[in-house]
């Protein structure tokens, strides 16, 4: 008989074969497990990973383009530094020191608080202080710049009627001083070499990119001598006209500076109109003037292309010695530019344009000079002003108080005519056409008093509907 070869397995083998089936599917099944979490980690995971933050950045991107991203930078500016002989010599040592901080003890709190502060540095700077001079030719010593530069102003405008006084060497001086000294700080309408010229001064602040530029209708003297043109940007319609637009290339506003206007005369001449148009359709944003050494209105102006600009027309005096009302009456103008960028659109204003008064008080007695804010201003400081002694009680503080208000009341007829814009001034101030060479006579301007005149006379030439189109604000 044969032997059964399919003996059956005995209890102990099937336990074994059957604990060995199910260790192998444990094992399949971690080994499964193990292949599905290392396909998650390394493949499927990262793409989710991937499209999750795709679609976080898409929709951030939407959020972003959906909300504006704001920026904003606050700028001041005052008229002219003007160091007449008392102011010169009160900032002299008898150490042999000279400082001139005290100047501008009373007023550092609006400079600091801005983060543009832009000043009228009327006169070129000297090392010697055997050689400072005041009116009629300037030099004043480079602590006053030193000065300037600590009470917190960090643009410097310098295309004057004065920065050729003394000639080249006095020039020279100047752009050694703030190149040397402050080179980080724009010296604006002066130039050393012709590439200055070309290139245009901005500032970045906040994420707002500004332009700034710097012309003076004429100078004093002959300039710096037989090709060195360059160095003071005096008006020119085509060269103007191409340095905004070559500014508008690397800005995002443009704060012009404007060295113009009659001397003692609060209402603005046909001249500094006619420039102001023209400069308004050019595409500059703010427009700040000087020379006048009193105050004049300001506003915001507009065309029916669509342009639009504050201008203040002078900022008068800052700091002077000089011997009228009017002239001791100074102002600081105050505005926001406000950047908005939405998406791929970029746009600029200027918010809360405004001029707060200032007086120059000095008392050569005390030796006390420095401008104050009016606010600050008080009867029993107008009470020991040294000009009372040449003006009397004219001197007051309602008087400084009734005379802003009476300028800042007027209404400015804007220009429409271009005659004035093709001008150069002669030795004697006289306006004289570039292409022609004969004399050009203002027929246009007006006097302050003749406004007023005007004005009681019931006449509608100072508030005509064509002003209305030009000068939509007044403040």
């Amino acid at each position: 008989m044969k032997n059964n070869q399919n003996t059956p397995l005995n209890f102990k083998e099937k336990s074994n074969s059957k604990i060995s089936f199910i260790a192998s599917c444990a094992a399949l099944v971690i080994l499964v497990l193990v292949f599905y979490q290392v396909d998650y980690q390394m493949i499927r995971k990262p793409v989710e990973d991937a499209a999750k933050a795709a679609e976080a950045a898409r929709l951030k991107e939407e959020e972003a383009a959906r909300t504006p991203v704001v920026s904003t930078a606050k700028v001041i500016a005052v008229g002219d530094n003007l160091y007449h002989e008392s102011l010169l010599y009160s900032g002299q040592n008898e150490s042999g020191t000279w400082n001139y901080d005290h100047i501008y003890a009373n007023v550092l709190d609006e400079i600091q608080a801005a983060d543009v502060a832009m000043i009228d540095q009327e006169t070129v700077l000297t090392t010697d202080h055997d050689s400072i001079s005041s009116y009629p030719s300037f030099a004043t010593p480079v602590e006053v710049a030193d000065a300037v530069v600590k009470a917190g102003f960090n643009v410097i405008e310098s295309a004057t009627n004065h920065f050729d006084d003394y000639g080249y060497d006095f020039m020279q001086q100047t752009f050694d001083f703030w190149k040397t000294n402050y080179p980080d700080i724009p010296v604006l309408g002066i130039h050393e070499t012709q590439e200055d010229a070309d290139t245009v001064q901005t500032l970045e602040i906040n994420g707002i990119t500004i332009a700034f530029l710097d012309y003076t209708y004429g100078t004093n003297n002959s300039g710096a001598g037989e090709g060195n043109d360059f160095m003071i940007s005096i008006f020119d319609k085509d060269q103007v006209a191409a340095d905004i637009q070559k500014a508008k290339q690397v800005s995002d506003c443009i704060i012009f500076v404007a060295h113009w206007g009659t001397e003692d005369e609060t209402m603005p001449n046909e001249y500094e109109k006619q420039w102001a148009a023209f400069l308004l359709q050019q595409g500059v944003d703010v427009i700040i003037g000087g020379h006048p050494h009193v105050l004049q209105p300001y506003g915001r102006i507009s065309d029916d292309q669509g342009h639009s600009a504050v201008i203040f027309y002078s900022l008068g005096n800052f700091v002077s010695t000089q011997q009228q009302l009017p002239e001791l009456l100074g102002g600081m103008a105050s505005f926001t530019i406000q950047k908005t960028v939405l998406g791929d659109t970029t746009t600029v204003e200027i918010l809360s344009p405004e001029v707060k008064p200032l007086v120059m008080h000095y008392n050569h007695d005390s030796g006390e000079y420095g401008p104050y804010m009016l606010e600050d201003y008080t009867e029993e400081l107008a009470s020991r002003h040294s000009v009372r002694d040449l003006i009397g009680d004219e001197f007051t503080l309602e008087n400084l108080k009734t005379k802003y208000e009476e300028i800042m009341s007027m209404n400015v007829k804007p220009s429409t005519n271009t005659n004035l814009l093709n001008v150069r001034f002669d030795s004697e101030g006289n306006m004289v056409d570039k292409t022609t060479g004969e004399v050009v006579e203002d027929t246009e301007s007006i006097h302050a008093w003749e406004y007023y005149e005007q004005l009681h006379s019931g006449s509608s030439d100072s508030d005509s509907s064509e002003e209305d189109e030009y000068y939509e604000d007044s403040y």
